[in-house]
């Protein structure tokens, strides 16, 4: 397997596990919804949209880079870099987040 196709391989594993836990991390904010203060329900629906939102992006540039010629691959690659990183970071910090909140609930 070509290291373009491994690293591609390694994306979509990690976006669909990304995937998982963003559904579980969703059910737990609807779970907590109802309870929560107006100011406390704005912020849990602004992070999912905006997670939902990296996601598409890390999901379009994978595609992109299974479609990219080789020559426009090092360039497609660079975008989804970012998008990845993205996309990490806004789960990293959503989880830390709500396990913050969890916790003086």
């Amino acid at each position: 397997m070509s290291k373009r196709n491994e690293l591609l391989e390694g994306f979509k594993d990690q976006i669909a596990e990304w995937e998982t836990e963003l559904e579980k991390l969703e059910d737990r904010i609807e779970d907590k919804l109802e309870d929560a203060q107006d100011e406390l329900q704005v912020r849990y629906r602004e992070v999912l949209a905006d997670l939902k939102i990296k996601q598409r992006s890390a999901i379009d540039k994978a595609k992109e880079l299974e479609e990219a010629s080789e020559e426009a691959w090092d360039d497609i690659k660079s975008g989804l870099d970012l998008a990845w990183d993205s996309l990490k970071l806004g789960f990293l910090a959503a989880r830390s987040e709500f396990e913050n909140t969890d916790e003086t609930e």
